[in-house]
């Protein structure tokens, strides 16, 4: 068992298995360096559908763990199915919080390392440290050996090689490399840093090696049973450090088996905790989905007959759900629009700084627009309506509560874009509602002639396109969708700024509208209020200095204008401001049967 006062253990270790030979050594090695009291250490099999093969393969692991159970480690297998491996291992390493993910790396082939995109992809995303398992013919080994150089990566890399050593019982040895010209002191001078506060440090060798190349000097100073042991703290992709001089030569040449490690999460503390919570909810989605996601969007992004057609329908089904007042034959056309598609290319064309997939998607977006526009034009005139219905007045009164539905509707498309086990129709749906009312709204009342209702629907129209493109973007930005080269991202730039300076102009004229709506309602009460022998038909505000209020009221009694003078008063009141009324009496003349009745 590890000495228990050495510090560092991981509380989480997640080994993905995918080979049986290989297995052992990588369990086995998690367990040195899992917390012995309260860690866990889960051999992850990730399933793609092949039930013959994986199931031989689970059963070729179960023996080990059952084993290192046995042995008193808290081992477990668990198997979870994905769309990828390195997906199914990203994502289970977010669900169970893991402090550190344990990978196996193939062996050199022909002089040349070959990672292995699972491997590759995997570091560069990682949410938690990586340690990655280079082992060689010979299981066993000695010594460890461990080159540190006085950084934080050399000290996480010294505190592992004591976690290791102390299970096989091997000595470990901290070298330093440096040109023949530096005095000794200095290099041990950087061991000293490297092995600072570190538990059972008197027992590590120091050595200092001088060498014109430090790679050569460390290989001529290791044999086929020695640990070697590499702290790397970089985040970027693994190719920038590990074909380097040093580390590519090191982990290509060494005989021996080779550690990596890199940490990315401090694990102590109130930051350790914190990041590691933050951790869970950072999606970045690999290079290989990434390029998917863009390759989709370029499809989506183009009109084909499939799209004209669900459109087409689409538009016939929400305007009878308008005319008719049926929200469930509205849902139907949610169903079937297809809006979402140009939409999300739009987005990930404003997220990549792609102007060519932008201009696609808007194009796309334009000719499905007008199609409803006319098809739902057609509608409102083939059958005709006296009034609006309540499904319609609800889009001709929009307000920043709209904003909100279509910044969560943009949210909902662009993550379910991403991540493949989530059905993108639910994504359509929740954009459809968003649009494809609205969007019809306008086609009925232009049709009927009612161009205030169908200017306010168009308004909230726009304002949906523009905030559910922006939430779709901030979605791709967070999964890591960005612009890949310096004229992709000056595009970039200033797609972003046009949707922001759009998504600005349809949130004031929304803010405005709705104010506008707030002084007519309240005017309105206040109308109500005064005159309870009256029934007020509309209230009006139009432009003015000052603001003309045209009051139109069912009334069976004159109003004196003595007393428009006062509810003008009152007006100016409760709006706050000077008003000039104007007040349209309607009068209302009734059955002398019915006046008597009313007398009695």
């Amino acid at each position: 068992m590890p000495n228990k006062q050495i510090p560092d253990y991981a509380h989480t270790v997640v080994v993905p298995i995918a080979n049986p030979a290989t297995a052992p050594a990588l369990l086995r090695l998690g367990a040195m360096i899992t917390h012995p009291g309260s860690g866990r250490l889960i051999a992850l099999f990730v399933s793609l559908g092949d039930v013959e093969s994986e199931a031989q393969l689970i059963d070729e692991i179960e023996p080990i763990i059952e084993e290192l159970q046995a042995n008193g480690h808290a081992a477990e297998m668990k198997v979870h199915s994905s769309t990828s491996v390195t997906r199914g291992i990203l994502d289970i390493a977010r669900e169970e919080s893991a402090d550190l993910l344990l990978l196996g790396l193939r062996q050199p082939e022909r002089g040349q390392v070959i990672l292995g995109s699972v491997v590759d992809t995997v570091t560069a995303t990682a949410p938690c440290d990586v340690l990655i398992y280079r082992t060689t013919r010979h299981m066993e080994f000695n010594r460890v050996v461990v080159p540190v150089d006085g950084s934080m990566r050399s000290a996480i890399a010294c505190r592992i090689g004591v976690l290791v050593s102390a299970d096989y019982s091997t000595p470990v040895e901290a070298i330093h490399i440096q040109e023949s010209y530096r005095p000794q002191w200095v290099g041990l001078g950087r061991i000293e840093q490297s092995l600072a506060d570190m538990p059972g440090r008197r027992a590590i060798k120091r050595t200092v090696i001088t060498a014109h190349d430090p790679a050569s000097g460390l290989l001529s100073r290791i044999d086929e049973e020695d640990l070697v042991i590499l702290g790397f703290s970089e985040q970027s992709t693994l190719e920038r450090w590990l074909f380097g001089d040093f580390s590519g030569r090191v982990l290509r040449d060494a005989p021996g088996p080779v550690i990596l490690v890199r940490r990315s999460l401090p694990r102590k503390g109130l930051a350790g905790s914190l990041r590691r919570t933050l951790g869970r909810f950072n999606l970045t989605l690999t290079q290989a989905e990434q390029e998917e996601i863009l390759w989709n969007a370029q499809e989506m992004a183009s009109p084909n007959l499939d799209y004209f057609m669900l459109l087409l329908l689409s538009a016939i089904l929400a305007s009878l759900g308008l005319l008719s007042n049926s929200a469930a034959v509205i849902i139907g056309a949610m169903l079937v629009a297809p809006l979402m598609q140009p939409l999300i290319g739009l987005s990930s064309g404003i997220a990549t700084g792609r102007i060519q997939l932008i201009g696609r998607s808007v194009s796309t977006l334009i000719q499905g627009v007008l199609l409803s526009l006319m098809v739902s034009a057609a509608v409102g005139i083939l059958i005709p309506t006296a009034l609006p219905t309540d499904e319609m007045l609800m889009r001709g009164n929009p307000n920043l509560l709209d904003v909100g539905v279509a910044l969560a509707s943009g949210m909902i498309g662009a993550y379910a874009t991403a991540r493949k086990d989530i059905p993108a129709a639910l994504a359509g749906v929740a954009i459809a509602a968003a649009l494809m009312p609205p969007l019809c709204t306008v086609g009925l009342n232009m049709g009927a002639g009612r161009l205030d209702l169908g200017l306010m629907a168009g308004l909230l129209f726009l304002t949906n396109i523009v905030c559910i493109s922006l939430a779709a973007w901030l979605i791709f930005f967070w999964l890591g969708i960005r612009p890949q080269s310096a004229t992709s991202q000056r595009s970039w730039a200033l797609s972003l700024l046009l949707v922001i300076a759009l998504t600005l102009s349809v949130v004031v004229a929304l803010v405005s509208s709705s104010s506008q709506e707030t002084r007519e309602v309240a005017a309105e009460h206040f109308l109500q209020d005064s005159l309870p022998s009256a029934d007020v038909v509309s209230v009006d505000i139009l432009a003015g200095e000052p603001p003309r209020i045209i009051a139109t009221l069912r009334t069976t009694d004159d109003i004196a204008p003595a007393d428009v003078q006062s509810i003008q008063d009152g007006l100016e009141d409760v709006l706050g401001e000077p008003v000039r009324l104007e007040m349209v009496s309607l009068m209302v003349t009734r059955p002398l049967s019915t006046e008597q009745g009313d007398s009695e």
